[in-house]
């Protein structure tokens, strides 16, 4: 068992060295040979043209005149039923099979014994993997160790094809994943990293050779003291060989061939950082390649240097600085951190390759007005960095090397969607009411300082939602009771009039806080929101101290309490809450009103409990966003299941619907502070659900208050009636979206109008 993990893993790592898809199967089909003692292999991969065509791309044993010369179909030869079944195919005489065809002057023929297996990612076959033998029949081991091999390749094949195919320089390629964030731009790649991954450094050059071996020399040198140092105070606790490692590391920075590679990167013009990445890379792999385990796990120690080092070196990069004028942020896992690096007048987009629709980032995003593209499978990261994209937050893709056709559509896109927006701007001082008279409330979510003007000049009602734990998260501390204070005055006095909601503060997640880690292995379903404050009291009761306080004199407070899956939670948040009323009325000498205390409905437990919820509360507000998640059993962070999550699936909208009808039992008003809010297909349900109360990013209110005035309450109640008949979200969504259609709003959800 351990010989064929070992051999799968050399085989997964070659393919992933690989430069492009060619070198990458050349590679397979030569391991393959060795490994599986086999006198023949061919792989088939399916056409980019037509993929229920599989073409010959790489053979070992065989002819190799014969490469790029064969096709099959689906359901055609062997190959192509293999393809067709997408399952593995075992034959001691594949000749008699009846969907055996031969090709001529392979030399196949000679070998009669064959073992052929899909090559399957995402419900898609990319390919098919065989070997032939001329004598002895493939045992199940082989069979077995095949089929695991195939499922793990699928990943790196695809990745290597990517790699390959955005080598090219100049030319245009489009990329797909889910949309993030509406919106398009035109700009330029700036790749960031902070050192948490090798594999994710940019390709860059440079002209400085000078500063940039100084800056490798001094990355070193720093490591190099810290493991010296590390090593003398472990002496103390652990046995004299456990403390050679941070020796030997030390050691291996003080000279020979990682420092001497690396410089030699250096001097050929390319910039310390992928310089340090590649020379690791490639010392790592003469280890990892190794028989004997004890050698081959020292490719994990050269790793783990890397890291050490590379951190240092990105400490030391001021190239990041210096940010184009349009700056399309793209990484391998965009973070909120990331963003704030990046001055908000030069952001113009953001690509991910992980993430989704509703992961922080993205939501982030709506909130700053910014297209984003998230959870982009095979991104090759680090060849974009300087490299000039178009990005479509509507659909979800971006062009990567944009040429004039597609510069031109776009920049006639964002010249309708301009036109769209001077429209809109007419509207912020318009009445919310349907073409019936029926009055909406258009509130804002925000979170940041930045965001109050823009929100007030939108038209905005109020403030939805505001999230706190964006000031938490920007310091490496907790915030104090005065400077939370602070924070939260601002904003009161800024809407002062209108009903601003303080959510209490709601980390967890994919909201960590760097001073507070918390290690889960499902971090969605753990110690997260009221859970974690209610388990710290102390730093709940500052929170609410500072919101209490800050709305002396104003009385325009609203507290909201998220993640709240049961009755029990409330009563101990409200005894908490009430206590801190009482301190600071015996401070002051005064009499304090208690602001309007209201709940998140977004666990479904809390869905099936809105009676006795709403018989504690003032109001409730559906998360739309974690609603989702629980309902449909996916992480919104998670690309792989992306198409899965909809806020307009069938089951979210029967579930909004239930909330509304248990809250209207106790005259309990209802809210929306999720995306689902300022998605314009989702105000026409919501709206329809009676729901008068929503919350969104602040670039979307305006486009909510336009669909709102183009319907009546009357007939969006019918559609929802509809909606909630129909079996799937895409039928309820193409629902909505022909009748926006209808009225001449198609600009709002799409590019162009």
């Amino acid at each position: 068992m351990a010989s064929m993990i070992h051999r799968l893993q050399r085989i997964v790592q070659e393919v992933n060295r690989a430069p492009g898809i060619d070198g990458a199967l050349v590679l397979i089909t030569k391991s393959l040979t060795r490994d599986l003692a086999a006198d023949a292999c061919t792989i088939f991969l399916a056409s980019k043209d037509n993929p229920e065509v599989m073409i010959l791309k790489a053979c070992s044993g065989l002819n190799p005149d014969i490469i790029g010369r064969v096709e099959r179909s689906m359901g055609q030869g062997l190959i192509g039923t293999i393809a067709a079944r997408a399952e593995a195919l075992n034959l001691t005489n594949a000749p008699e099979h009846k969907k055996f065809l031969l090709v001529p002057d392979s030399g196949e023929v000679d070998f009669p014994i064959m073992l052929g297996v899909p090559i399957i990612a995402h419900r898609h076959v990319l390919g098919v993997i065989s070997v032939q033998r001329a004598e002895n029949a493939f045992n199940e081991d082989e069979e077995a160790f095949l089929t695991t091999l195939a499922v793990q390749l699928a990943t790196s094949i695809e990745r290597a094809e990517s790699q390959g195919r955005f080598s090219t320089p100049q030319q245009t390629h489009l990329v797909k994943g889910v949309a993030g964030a509406p919106g398009m731009a035109i700009g330029v790649a700036m790749v960031l990293n902070r050192g948490v991954k090798l594999e994710s450094v940019p390709d860059k050059k440079t002209t400085d050779i000078d500063a940039e071996l100084s800056s490798f020399q001094e990355a070193v040198s720093t490591v190099c003291s810290e493991l010296i140092e590390q090593a003398e105070k472990m002496r103390v606790a652990l046995p004299e060989e456990e403390c050679a490692l941070f020796l030997a590391y030390a050691q291996m920075l003080s000279g020979g061939s990682l420092i001497d590679d690396t410089v030699k990167n250096i001097a050929a013009g390319n910039w310390a950082p992928s310089s340090w990445r590649d020379t690791v890379e490639q010392h790592a792999h003469v280890f990892s390649q190794m028989e004997d385990p004890y050698l081959a796990e020292r490719a994990n120690d050269i790793r783990d240097l890397g890291l050490r080092v590379l951190r240092k070196l990105m400490l030391g990069q001021g190239a990041f600085l210096d940010f184009p004028d349009q700056t399309i942020l793209v990484g391998d896992d965009v973070t909120a951190t990331d963003l704030a690096d990046v001055p908000t007048d030069c952001l113009s987009g953001i690509i991910s390759a992980h993430g989704s629709s509703s992961s922080h980032v993205a939501i982030l995003a709506h909130a700053l007005g910014i297209p984003a593209v998230m959870g982009v499978p095979n991104l090759p990261v680090k060849q974009l960095d300087g490299v000039k994209l178009v990005v479509d937050g509507y659909n979800g893709s971006a062009f990567i090397n944009p040429d004039k056709l597609v510069l031109d559509e776009y920049n006639q896109y964002l010249k309708e969607e301009a036109a769209i927006e001077q429209d809109l701007i007419g509207l912020k001082n318009e009445p919310t009411i349907t073409t019936d008279k029926h009055p909406v409330s258009l509130m804002v979510n925000s979170g940041l300082m930045s965001g109050h003007t823009p929100s007030l000049r939108s038209g905005a009602e109020g403030v939805g939602l505001y999230r706190t734990e964006i000031p938490f998260q920007i310091r490496d501390r907790f915030p104090s009771e005065e400077e939370q204070f602070q924070i939260y005055r601002n904003v009161l006095e800024t809407f002062k009039g209108m009903p601003v909601v303080l959510r209490t503060l709601d980390v967890g997640g994919d909201k960590p806080l760097s001073y507070f880690p918390i290690h889960e292995a499902n971090p969605f379903l753990g110690w997260r929101g009221v859970r974690i404050t209610l388990d710290h009291p102390e730093i709940f009761v500052t929170q609410v101290r500072a919101m209490i306080r800050a709305n002396r004199g104003l009385n325009n407070l609203e507290i909201l309490l998220p993640m709240i899956s049961g009755k029990a939670e409330l009563d101990d948040s409200l005894i908490l809450i009430n206590r801190v009323r009482d301190e600071i009325e015996e401070e002051y000498g005064e009499q304090i009103r208690l602001p309007k205390i209201g709940a998140m409905i977004e666990v479904p437990s809390a869905v099936y409990q809105i009676e006795h919820i709403c018989e504690l509360v003032d109001f409730v507000s559906i998360g739309t966003n974690d609603l989702t998640q629980y309902l449909l059993a996916v992480d919104r962070n998670n690309e792989n299941v992306a198409e899965l999550y909809s806020s307009m699936h069938p089951a979210v909208l029967k579930a909004i619907y239930q909330i509304v009808e248990g809250a209207a039992k106790n005259e309990t008003p209802v809210s929306v502070c999720g995306e689902l809010a300022g998605d314009p297909l989702g105000v026409m349900a919501l709206l329809g659900m009676g729901i008068d109360n929503l919350s969104m990013s602040v670039g979307s209110l305006l486009r909510a208050k336009k669909v709102i005035i183009s319907f009546s309450h009357a007939e969006l109640i019918e559609m929802l009636q509809r909606a909630l008949e129909m079996p799937d979200a895409f039928l309820i969504r193409e629902m909505y979206a022909c009748k926006l259609d209808e009225r001449g709003l198609g600009g709002l959800i799409r590019a162009g109008k």
